[in-house]
């Protein structure tokens, strides 16, 4: 691609009639001024260095009889034939003379000469080359390129850390010498020339890929070699099949019935902090105060936290703010009294009462009238409530459990929650991470609800393909775990397949596949910024579990190269 800005155009030149003497010619050559003399549709170029040469001619001489020789005889071509190779080839073949560059309207620029010519494109093959080359280094996937005969000619840092080969004993080497040549996608493309796109490949037996691939072309229309970036998912695939494995064994069914909390899938740390919290408050009968983004798995964690209590064999009840009218959630809540409500003497004990010994998940607090939140808090530091319509106080321990989606503390600053209520509450508040903040324990999650649906829907399970365990452990998850369990029942339902592959996903999950969409720069300047080493070693490990241990991806999240993150790893010892 050449930019006419940049192109080495001598553009000071004068055109003169052919009655022009060669004294006069000389005089204008002396002064860096090139003369173009055009006769016949024959352009003749003198430059500044055929001054000496034109005092061989006799001073007296007009131009006519040099016009003719073809030595003075100029080509020329427009900027847009700079571009074709083969016409440029055409163009300059035996020559040593300069050539004219015109406009398409056959308006001349300028002149450039072979030694600015070779030299400009040497040059820019330099820049390219050097743009590549950071291209190449800069990608979190493997590169690969290969020229016609298959000879490596750029072999990445990353590829290097993929399959453990050095740059320098494979670039240069048929691809074939390493690897099975029946396997290869970028040696495919050479004799196929097709593109491919979001490939699952295994390059090697022990080594599974999504590979994106592509001829490259000349001018021409020639392959002439073929480029191929693969992104490893190899611990994504062996976890996929170690939890097929367990969970064919049904480890996890048995685990739950000694510990509900194995009922929450996952290992990172995000969950493991959550888990912690709420083992220590099942053991009491505080209030809790469970924070997170529609579907996380707030009314879930509640069952939980009350199955691991002393209070297991009790009810759990659960009462949806958001849903019950605001008239009728009291008498929800608390009950009415006998006669207030015409032909009911007896009363309707509400669910406080209901849940008696056991627990009370209030969910969507935060759509509670302060009149009601008022009583609730009543209730919490006194252990006693009241039935609408009634006055007699009635004793009853019933262990609050409180789910929100909104930051309480600022609706309390905003005078639409009250202060006493939220204190009350606020003893232990426990935050559940959103999915894409956990996207690690997603695999395991996946597993249990295919195995789950498939037993409802009386389907065998099906194998994921490594494209879909990727697809599901990149994507946002804006509705969580209930968005998740509704793809996965989809997939169930309607795929018929011993697989699941990308075809089976929403169109949102396709379209997104593959995406490594991480807020590098907030990561990056954490680790910057951190001094201790037991603070990178925490940001080095969280980096690597939300990107399924990709060490290429892992280093883009934390805005390090490849290289920095490597010598952290070995200096930490976290290989």
């Amino acid at each position: 691609m050449f930019i006419p800005e940049h192109f080495p155009l001598h553009t000071q030149f004068q055109t003169l009639p052919i009655e022009t003497t060669l004294t006069e010619l000389t005089s204008i050559l002396q002064t860096g001024t090139a003369a173009i003399v055009q006769q016949d549709r024959v352009v003749t170029l003198f430059t500044p260095e055929d001054a000496e040469l034109l005092k061989a001619f006799q001073s007296s001489s007009v131009l006519a009889h040099l016009v003719n020789m073809d030595y003075f005889k100029i080509p020329s071509c427009s900027m847009k034939e700079l571009s074709n190779q083969d016409h440029i080839q055409k163009l300059i073949r035996g020559r040593i003379r300069p050539f004219l560059c015109i406009k398409e309207q056959d308006t001349l620029l300028g002149y450039v000469s072979l030694a600015a010519y070779a030299d400009y494109v040497m040059k820019e093959g330099q820049k390219w080359y050097a743009y590549f080359t950071a291209l190449a280094e800069t990608v979190t996937d493997a590169v690969t390129v290969v020229d016609r005969e298959g000879a490596v000619i750029c072999w990445n840092l990353v590829a290097e850390d993929l399959y453990g080969l050095p740059r320098a004993d494979i670039v240069g080497k048929r691809i074939g010498e390493h690897f099975d040549v029946e396997t290869l996608m970028v040696l495919k493309i050479l004799d196929e020339g097709r593109l491919i796109r979001n490939t699952y490949h295994r390059p090697r037996p022990e080594t599974h890929v999504l590979i994106n691939a592509s001829p490259i072309k000349d001018a021409a229309g020639t392959i002439i070699g073929g480029i191929a970036t693969e992104q490893d998912i190899t611990q994504l695939v062996r976890l996929n099949e170690q939890l097929t494995t367990v969970e064919s064994v049904g480890l996890p069914s048995e685990a739950s019935q000694e510990d509900p909390f194995a009922l929450i899938k996952g290992k990172g740390p995000a969950i493991g902090k959550v888990i912690q919290w709420a083992k220590k408050v099942a053991a009491t009968d505080t209030p809790v105060l469970l924070i997170g983004e529609s579907g996380v798995g707030k009314e879930q964690l509640a069952q939980i936290i009350h199955q691991s209590s002393s209070r297991s064999m009790h009810p759990f009840l659960t009462v949806h703010c958001g849903i019950v009218p605001a008239g009728i959630l009291e008498t929800e809540l608390f009950g009415y009294q006998g006669g207030a409500f015409s032909g009911n003497e007896s009363g309707q004990p509400g669910k406080l009462e209901h849940a008696k010994e056991g627990t009370l998940f209030i969910n969507d607090i935060e759509k509670m009238s302060l009149e009601l939140q008022a009583k609730l808090y009543r209730y919490i530091t006194q252990q006693t409530l009241v039935r609408s319509g009634g006055n007699q106080p009635i004793n009853v321990q019933t262990r609050i459990i409180i789910a929100t989606t909104q930051d309480l503390a600022s609706r309390v600053a905003s005078q639409d929650f009250r202060t006493d209520l939220y204190y009350a509450l606020n003893v232990v508040s426990i935050r559940i991470p959103p999915l894409r903040e956990r996207n690690e324990d997603i695999p395991a999650m996946v597993h249990m609800y295919l195995k789950q649906f498939s037993m409802h829907y009386q389907k065998p399970a099906p194998v994921l393909s490594p494209e879909v365990i990727l697809a599901l452990s990149q994507y946002d998850w804006p509705g969580n775990i209930q968005e998740l369990k509704n793809v996965i029942e989809r997939c169930i339902i309607l795929n018929e397949d011993e697989m699941l592959t990308l075809e089976h996903l929403p169109p949102a999950l396709q379209e997104q596949q593959p995406s490594l969409i991480q807020d590098a720069e907030a990561y990056g300047f954490q680790l910057k910024e951190k001094a201790t080493e037991t603070d990178e070693i925490t940001l080095i490990e969280e980096a690597l579990a939300k990107t399924a241990g990709n060490k290429s991806a892992a280093a883009k999240l934390l805005g390090i190269s490849r290289g920095t993150l490597y010598n952290k790893m070995k200096e930490f010892d976290l290989e």
